[in-house]
């Protein structure tokens, strides 16, 4: 049974996820408005390159003498790393609401799955309940695979990229176990990640990156949609399961989706808005039970 400081800071962790989740449902939006004319891949490279740098000077505050788990950092890099190559090229491809609600929702599902084969952690009752939920929701999202709004080829980068943030999930989870500071393990992933994809901010000129336009879209994105994001993630991470957390941080495509339809004028489809609000009611179930 769960004592009420157990579950005061259970409740503050799964508001500091929430809370990330509006964070990173800002990225679509702001590379559709401000990102005109910039490869998406690189968007990606320099965002995880800024976040990398506000992650590592955030981390200043935790000392720590603990060995660097050295696998961990490698599945969390690569992880990142091919979150944000594929995701911004999702969006690019299929915009920007159902790239984000096909990418962090089938997060969970890769989560659980990631943390039952590697990580010792079995998804509990309201997991799967919750993933059965979001998972239809995702097949009546993508239902119009093939028309004018929704790209197969974007589908599946989309994927990916929730395959990748599940990756970053299990990892992260995995080393609040040896007691090495999350921060000290987030920052140096990042880095590792930011060095790994660097090479794609020169596939084009970087003129864009000295105009107001182009330097506040990866200032934002890179301060706010990552280093922000991440450490309150991160928070939540230390007191909730990894499928859990996945889950709670579907903030982030109801975010997109709200932004894209008002902000973006995007239009969607009736079975369209139907996945949506299963997804949304996965969140709430699993909100209210985990």
């Amino acid at each position: 049974m769960n004592t009420p400081k157990a579950r005061s800071a259970s409740d503050l962790a799964a508001l500091a996820v929430v809370l990330a989740g509006i964070c990173f449902g800002t990225t679509g939006t702001s590379q559709v408005l401000y990102g005109k004319g910039i490869n998406p891949l690189v968007i990606g490279s320099s965002r995880l390159i800024v976040g990398a740098f506000a992650l590592w000077f955030l981390s200043l505050r935790d000392q720590t003498s603990l060995r660097f788990p050295r696998i961990q950092l490698w599945v969390c890099a690569l992880g990142v790393a091919a979150y944000q190559l594929a995701f911004f090229s999702a969006v690019h491809l299929t915009g920007v609401a159902i790239a984000t609600i096909t990418a962090l929702g089938s997060g969970p599902v890769f989560t659980g799955l990631f943390s039952w084969l590697f990580g010792h952690e079995r998804p509990g009752r309201a997991w799967v309940i919750a993933t059965f939920i979001t998972s239809v929701g995702l097949v009546a999202l993508n239902a119009h695979t093939g028309s004018n709004n929704v790209h197969a080829s974007g589908v599946i980068l989309a994927l990916c990229a929730g395959a990748g943030f599940a990756a970053f999930n299990v990892a992260g989870r995995s080393v609040l176990k040896t007691d090495y500071p999350l921060s000290h393990f987030i920052s140096r992933s990042f880095a590792l990640a930011a060095l790994l994809i660097s090479p794609f901010i020169f596939i084009q000129s970087l003129h864009w990156i000295t105009t107001i336009r182009g330097s506040g879209l990866i200032l934002w994105l890179g301060i706010v949609a990552t280093a922000l994001a991440y450490t309150l993630y991160s928070f939540g991470l230390t007191h909730l399961k990894a499928s859990n957390a996945s889950t709670l941080v579907l903030a982030e495509p109801v975010t997109a989706t709200i932004l894209s339809v008002t902000v973006l004028h995007n239009q969607l489809n009736f079975t369209s808005w139907l996945g949506i609000t299963l997804v949304i009611f996965g969140l709430v179930y699993l909100g209210i039970n985990s």
